[in-house]
């Protein structure tokens, strides 16, 4: 029994244990009247949102949630060029769940009028005084956007460190909005710091790699007038060798007296070694396995060797490639190969030796021209007969890659001309020429890269000898993953009467694709191709073609993209299946 005393305790405790009763809002979040441009930032930073399945206590608690979701939702609006919209809040309790919603009034579109440089001084700084604020990034006229102003930081001090004034930068950024007017204006204060040339550069890190290797990829000379694009162009081409795990490159905190600024390449290197191995499957050569060993400085000048092993259903293959960079110039290299190979795929088997070394040259940043001999030994067997040669070619090729991206390009264009002259060792006379003239190109449709049109087209050619002539695993063939996706490895063009492909003297393929992405990881591509492959040496534009369409799936990782086509062949003939499919890595051309 509870006491008279106790009483009023218990009393007090049982209302404390009522007062904690919760009785928690569940609701739904509107956003209404948002700009297209910015309605998923407001979803994506509204706490309203973010915290749906997270019901407030109480009605007040949800009001307080919608209110504190203002300010950021205002700052986006206001960075979008949107200064004077307003937010209101409505919020309707009785309904279940609740409902809230945050009804934007944008109000009108401000626009960028002005833009102004000076220095602490109040004067204009040098080099950029009169440049036009588009270098910059800024849009005179444009909506009125907060993102470009402050990008606009970078790109001015970057603009003085391409002139030779590397300790330039914005210490002051005054914006006004004139709200009569609608506009926004911009003055930046640059303190443009000393005029300065490049000093000595110290190299620090290097454990196995020769010095002079870094030093001829050094863009900038001493005493030049300092240029932070000779910086940046260092730095990719430390970075694209592939040695270094590390690449940084700075300036001294101030230029010595002389004006010279010390600079300072601090690398780390990768290990040297490199080993591999993985399954794969090909429509050409079926299942198998590959393996690989590589060495990137085999010697202490970046040679690299790459020993390789590939084990298909319709391929055994070894084969090893070395390289040794600045051979005798800056920007040569030495090239040398080695193959043998025994290969079964549709058309005919064949074993074969070839030994192939060369040079090739950089001509500037997307141009490489190469050249050398090979010399080839076969044995092919086609359509019950077999050949023995004994060849050797000129192997010349000029190539230009002004894409961004090796693997996933989505801007730009490839090019390439290559050409073997091959006459035989072995007194068989037998002499000719191929060649392959390429191409592809890259185009975004829209302001971003979530719709890539690609396109390309090749020719092949190959004059002297007649095709009977010409042993069967050196004419031309289409079809493929690589070439004309809905057909079979080879097996566009003429066949034999076992449905045997024939191969040609000249060959034409081009096709197209839309690349769409769906997310940031999964894409879809739909596509169609199209060619042929001939007798005579150039193709007969009056014949048919052999279409191809399908449509594929993508999914992108760090590495490339991952590649998983289905096609169908549009000209069917009885030796087509209706469905072939194609899976690799990197995107078809």
């Amino acid at each position: 029994m509870i006491g008279l005393r106790a009483l009023p305790l218990a009393v007090l405790l049982l209302g404390a244990g009522l007062g904690t009763a919760r009785a928690d809002v569940p609701y739904e979040t509107r956003i209404e009247g948002a700009p297209d441009s910015v309605a998923g930032q407001l979803n994506d930073h509204s706490q309203l949102v973010k915290l749906q399945d997270k019901p407030p206590p109480s009605a007040a608690a949800l009001r307080r949630r919608a209110e504190d979701d203002l300010p950021i939702l205002l700052r986006i609006l206001h960075d979008a060029g949107y200064w004077a919209a307003a937010i209101g809040i409505g919020i309707d309790t009785a309904a279940q769940p609740a409902k809230v919603t945050l009804r934007v009034d944008r109000g009108p579109l401000y626009h960028l009028a002005q833009v102004a440089l000076t220095t602490p001084e109040g004067g204009a700084p040098p080099l950029i005084g009169g440049t036009a604020p588009a270098a910059f990034g800024l849009d005179l006229g444009g909506p009125a956007m907060a993102a470009p102003v402050i990008a606009a930081e970078k790109r001015i001090a970057g603009a003085l460190a391409d002139g030779g004034y590397p300790y330039a930068k914005v210490t002051d950024r005054h914006v006004v909005i004139d709200d009569a007017r609608r506009t926004m204006s911009v003055t930046y204060t640059v303190a443009v710091g000393p005029k300065a040339r490049f000093g000595a550069a110290a190299i620090e890190g290097l454990k196995t790699l020769n010095p002079g290797y870094v030093d001829r990829r050094i863009a900038w000379r001493p005493g030049a007038v300092y240029d932070e694009r000779q910086v940046e162009a260092t730095r990719k081409a430390l970075v694209d060798s592939n040695l270094f795990s590390l690449v940084e490159i700075r300036h001294a905190d101030q230029p010595d007296p002389d004006g010279r600024v010390p600079m300072t390449i601090r690398l780390s290197e990768r290990l040297k070694h490199s080993v591999g191995a993985g399954v794969q499957y090909g429509t050409h050569f079926g299942f198998g396995a590959s393996a690989f060993w590589e060495d990137r400085n085999l010697f202490g000048n970046a040679e690299r060797l790459r020993i390789t092993g590939i084990f298909a259903q319709s391929r055994l293959g070894l084969s090893a490639q070395f390289r040794r960079p600045d051979f005798l110039a800056p920007r040569q290299d030495l090239l040398v190969g080695a193959e043998l190979a025994d290969e079964s795929p549709v058309a005919y088997t064949s074993r074969r030796l070839r030994l192939s070394p060369g040079l090739e040259r950089r001509l500037g940043s997307d141009v490489t021209f190469g050249g050398g001999l090979a010399y080839e030994h076969g044995n092919v067997t086609a359509h019950d007969v077999t050949q023995h040669y004994q060849l050797l070619g000129v192997p010349l090729y000029l190539r230009r890659d002004a894409t961004n991206d090796l693997l996933n390009p989505v801007r730009g264009d490839r090019e390439a001309f290559e050409t073997t002259p091959y006459h035989s060792i072995d007194g068989s006379g037998l002499a000719f020429v191929t060649s392959r003239l390429s191409g592809s190109l890259y185009q975004p449709v829209g302001a971003d890269d979530d719709y890539v049109l690609a396109g390309f087209a090749r020719l092949g050619s190959i004059f002297g000898a007649s095709r009977d002539r010409i042993p069967a695993d050196k004419r031309l063939y289409a079809g493929g993953g690589g070439s004309i996706r809905g057909y079979g490895y080879q097996l566009v063009g003429p066949l034999d009467a076992g449905d045997k492909p024939l191969g040609g003297r000249s060959s034409l393929e081009f096709g197209s694709e839309l690349r769409i992405k769906i997310t940031q990881t999964i894409g879809l591509v739909p596509f169609i191709e199209a060619g042929d492959v001939y007798a005579t040496s150039l193709p007969r534009l009056t014949g048919r073609l052999f279409y191809g369409a399908g449509l594929g799936l993508r999914y992108y990782t760090a590495v490339g993209p991952v590649r998983l086509d289905l096609a169908t062949p549009l000209s069917r003939r009885s030796v087509d299946s209706p469905i072939q499919v194609y899976i690799s890595l990197g995107q078809a051309f």
